[in-house]
């Protein structure tokens, strides 16, 4: 992008609408730290009392809240009181768009999308949509066909948006600001010279994934191997008596070096979120993904099956997921490497909050 020549046009106002989890919430703030960097004037809605909240604010963006509720798929009491908070969550966007007066708005996917997206469309404002997974969700299906651009980040995606127009890009990936930093696995009792593998199921852990590593441990350190492991706070306390005094294993609960880890691994054994994906491929780690059964849609298993077509991770689902089959899917990686660290280094650069900026700013006719 010629920045320059953008910094001589108006800048904009870019209000955002993301929420209810991590692959909509840090997509939406890589593009509002791109937007700001152009000198852009940024504006966040999001879920009162949702982890946007928190996030965002942590970031330094103004935020708004409003009261959205998801809308089950099964059977739920509390979906009697969806068209109310609806109808109630879109009047307070419209307030906060009316007040704000933005340029653009950008909406990255989940529950909260929902009332700003509509809101967009009925003031006849700019809506753009980003999608990070491979299936889109129902906000993202129901808004796409009203929107300006949407953009993915698979193929696929677009079977499911036929009346969108549709620009495939990448997962925007926010500049993090590092609180700490590991320099050399000895830092942490492991030695830089043996194979590393890292086990991560997301911020709280996931049980499943726990189970199945502990029972392939033995076999693990037989092999010479070495583990990084986040277990999640609720299993901590049981496998760090367990096996932290074990030479080979590093074990925590949660830890701001985890981007760091990504790193030093050979491997990486993972759910199948957007960004988890993008972080990935953006360090060249093959992957063992294991989708989480309850994300909405089954989302994660179709980001897994790209994944696993595009021969960079293999697909394990948890229905299948013991020590054995896991052992398995591990060997298959290390004694295939090349082939899976060759696919992944010949993947294109991520420049995708780049390109959606360009492409938004183009649309507005600002470049």
């Amino acid at each position: 992008m010629n920045n320059q020549s953008t910094k001589q046009n108006q800048t904009i106002r870019v209000l955002f609408g993301c929420g209810g989890t991590g692959g909509h919430i840090f997509p939406a703030i890589a593009l509002a730290q791109e937007f700001k960097k152009l000198g852009n004037e940024i504006m966040f809605i999001g879920n009162k009392g949702g982890m946007e909240e928190h996030i965002i604010q942590e970031e330094g963006f103004p935020f708004r809240a409003i009261r959205v509720q998801k809308l089950y798929r099964k059977f739920n009491p509390a979906n009697l009181l969806f068209p109310f908070r609806l109808a109630s969550s879109w009047l307070e966007s419209k307030k906060i768009i009316k007040n704000f007066k933005p340029d653009a708005i950008i909406c990255t996917g989940g529950f909260v999308s929902g009332p700003v997206g509509l809101a967009s469309i009925m003031m006849k404002l700019p809506l753009y949509l980003h999608e990070s997974n491979s299936y889109p969700g129902l906000t993202t299906k129901f808004l796409a066909p009203h929107s300006r651009i949407t953009f993915t980040v698979y193929d696929k995606t677009a079977n499911y948006l036929k009346k969108a127009r549709i620009k495939k890009v990448g997962v925007p990936l926010a500049e993090k600001k590092e609180k700490a930093t590991l320099s050399s696995l000895t830092e942490i009792g492991l030695n830089p010279e043996k194979k590393v593998i890292l086990v991560t199921g997301g911020s709280q852990g996931s049980q499943a994934i726990n189970s199945a590593v502990a029972e392939a441990l033995p076999k693990i350190l037989e092999r010479d191997w070495q583990l990084i492991w986040q277990t999640g706070k609720r299993d901590y306390e049981e496998y760090a008596k367990k096996f932290s005094p074990l030479t080979g294993v590093y074990l925590f609960d949660f830890s701001p070096l985890l981007s760091s880890f990504y790193h030093f691994a050979t491997l990486a054994i993972t759910r199948a979120g957007a960004i988890t994906l993008a972080e990935l491929e953006e360090n060249a780690v093959p992957a063992i993904l294991i989708p989480l059964p309850t994300a909405a849609e089954n989302h994660q298993f179709y980001n897994a099956q790209e994944q696993e077509k595009k021969g960079v991770a293999i697909l394990l689902p948890q229905t299948e997921l013991n020590s054995q089959n896991l052992l398995k899917a591990m060997d298959k990686i290390l004694n295939n490497y090349d082939f899976y660290k060759n696919n992944l280094e010949s993947l294109p650069p991520n420049t995708a909050k780049q390109d959606i900026i360009q492409a938004i700013l183009k649309d507005l006719g600002k470049e």
